[in-house]
């Protein structure tokens, strides 16, 4: 089976005679035989280059092409499928947590008006689309993005591309996200994670505490004894996975803040609290000195 003429010359099924040229020359110089010598494969590419080119370049060979497809056999009751477009949209945090509905402006091809996607207005070419029955416009589409999407995730709308020659169907929409950085949630796959602050008091005899999350608040349940640096988990508080729905969790490391300057009765109590609650041992620590082992 024959490749796509547009397919071989890297080019959309819209290109006009310039662009269909300029394609041609550039593959042309790449695969010619005068540079490939001895190479079978470049050889019949530069073959199947040529003849994509004699077909498209022509433009009653294209028409037909574009109708009927390589060879010109069978009929169909309308033209080639339109090219697929690509637009990159941005984000917050919260809308990629959620999901969201936006209407953009797209460009793409539609069907020209003029002629009613024909390509002939009064059986001559017509002039708005330059006989292709599609024309440039700029489109506003309603897209629903979906809760759990990242930076890089790509969404596919059927039927929302460029619509293809002489009423061609539409190809697709491809829509590529991009989501920005959130300054308190950092996003670890479906993994959310924070860090608050607590009091020493609050490490030490644990606690209840408010904090924020991808969805409003919860409660945080800090335990006895807890150590600087320690990660503790919501769960179902992260975000959800496109390919179940299943939600992740929010990590929350604690930053344990010490108070920077004492009176003289806080000192006291520290004092006692010093007395009563004795430091970690280091006495092995000092065969380490110099680097010794």
């Amino acid at each position: 089976m024959r490749r796509d003429y547009y397919a071989v010359l890297g080019i959309a099924a819209t290109a006009p005679p310039r662009e269909i040229r300029q394609a041609f020359r550039r593959l042309a110089r790449q695969y010619s035989p005068d540079v490939n010598f001895w190479d079978s494969a470049a050889e019949r590419l530069f073959e199947e280059i040529t003849e994509a080119y004699r077909v498209l370049s022509d433009p009653e060979a294209r028409a037909m092409y574009d109708r009927f497809g390589p060879g010109f056999g069978g009929v169909l009751d309308v033209g080639r499928r339109g090219d697929d477009v690509h637009l990159a949209i941005d984000l917050d945090f919260a809308q990629a947590v959620r999901g969201v509905t936006v209407q953009v402006p797209v460009a793409r091809f539609s069907p020209c008006p003029d002629c009613r996607a024909t390509g002939r207005d009064r059986g001559d070419p017509c002039v708005a689309c330059q006989g292709r029955g599609v024309r440039r416009s700029v489109d506003s589409v309603e897209i629903a993005v979906p809760p759990g999407v990242d930076t890089g995730t790509e969404l596919r709308m059927g039927g929302e591309g460029s619509a293809g020659p002489f009423g061609g169907p539409r190809g697709d929409l491809v829509i590529s996200t991009r989501v920005r950085e959130h300054p308190f949630f950092v996003r670890k796959g479906d993994a959310v994670h924070c860090e608050v602050p607590i009091s020493v008091w609050e490490a030490l005899r644990g606690a209840r505490i408010r904090v924020p999350t991808p969805y409003g608040e919860s409660v945080l349940v800090v335990p006895p004894g807890t150590a600087p640096g320690q990660l503790l988990r919501l769960r179902g508080q992260g975000l959800p996975r496109l390919t179940d729905g299943t939600v992740g969790d929010l990590f929350v490391s604690v930053r344990v803040e010490v108070p920077g300057s004492l009176d003289a009765r806080t000192e006291e109590i520290v004092r006692e609290l010093q007395r009563l609650l004795p430091g970690p041992a280091r006495a092995d620590l000092a065969r380490y000195r110099g680097g010794a082992e």
